[in-house]
């Protein structure tokens, strides 16, 4: 009798085991890189040039050669 409880509780706790590791791993990747992505946004936010009307850099003709046969 016990050993059949025995084997019922071990399979239980594998199965408890594998959902919440899963879980705890899935919310711990999120968060981590959801922390990340914050930090790097509010750095970049306060490292942007504040009079740039546009961020385009204009290429000159010899550039444009150059990129002609780039491989």
């Amino acid at each position: 009798m016990f050993l059949r409880l025995k084997k019922l509780w071990l399979k239980l706790s594998h199965a408890l085991g594998f959902l919440m590791s899963s879980i705890l791993l899935t919310v711990l990747w999120v968060t981590l890189f959801a922390v990340y992505a914050i930090a790097l946004k509010i750095i970049r936010f306060f490292r942007r040039p504040r009079n740039a009307v546009t961020y385009w850099i204009d290429v000159s003709e010899n550039d444009q050669r150059n990129m002609c046969r780039q491989f």
